[in-house]
């Protein structure tokens, strides 16, 4: 890839902390595996991963292990257990239109990352998101759906660029999880990495987030 997992992982880590974290090798070796099931999909449009009888009761008596935790939007054409041909029980997934991160989220992700011990937190954005849209173009909302879409709002900043907004969006999310004091703690131990991606709907690739901070008239 053109860039390296480390690279990514240091861009998370500078998102949500504002600074460096600990190498955390678990989270660089549970991105690689989410990247190598991109490529499986992408090699042949299907999930190959194993959903049996024996792992469907493996994990029901056993319990959940996943490797990740990703938090995406809810959008249907978003599927992101397909996305990276991932089995029952590998991935702990918190979706929500515009993949806000909302009290909600933020309290599932952290059960993730102190209970179930997830060695990473990957938060993927989307081409053609439809909340962006609705933010880019000020839409106004009742109730509850009006409120995320100010949230979104707030997280794409003065960007008119989709593509822009998308990321912002996204960067947004991350930083928001710097909140976070459990977050925080596990990943000044080593213990917890962070990343950043977009899901292009169209080609179902997905890309790593590595690039800079946007500059202030984007954001």
């Amino acid at each position: 890839m053109e860039h390296s997992y480390q690279q990514v992982l240091e861009r998370g880590a500078a998102l949500v902390t504002g600074g460096e974290l600990p190498p955390c090798p678990e989270a660089e070796a549970s991105l690689r595996c989410l990247m190598r099931g991109n490529a499986q999909y992408l090699d042949h449009s299907r999930n190959a991963a194993e959903l049996t009888d024996l792992i469907r009761l493996s994990t029901a008596h056993e319990g959940q292990h996943p490797y990740a935790a990703v938090v995406c939007c809810a959008d249907s054409r978003v599927p992101p257990e397909h996305i990276f041909s991932a089995g029952i029980g590998d991935l702990f997934v918190i979706r929500n239109a515009g993949n806000v991160m909302s009290p909600a989220a933020l309290g599932s992700v952290e059960y993730a990352a102190a209970h179930l011990h997830v060695p990473l937190i990957l938060v993927m954005g989307h081409r053609g998101c439809g909340a962006v849209v609705a933010a880019l173009q000020k839409h106004r909302e009742a109730g509850a759906l009006g409120e995320l879409i100010a949230e979104v709002s707030l997280g794409i900043g003065h960007a008119r660029d989709p593509r822009q907004a998308e990321r912002n969006n996204l960067c947004h999310s991350l930083e928001t999880l710097g909140q976070s004091e459990v977050l925080r703690d596990l990943a000044d131990r080593g213990r917890l990495g962070f990343a950043g991606a977009v899901y292009d709907i169209r080609s179902g690739a997905v890309e790593l987030l590595v690039d800079p901070e946007p500059s202030a008239e984007d954001r």
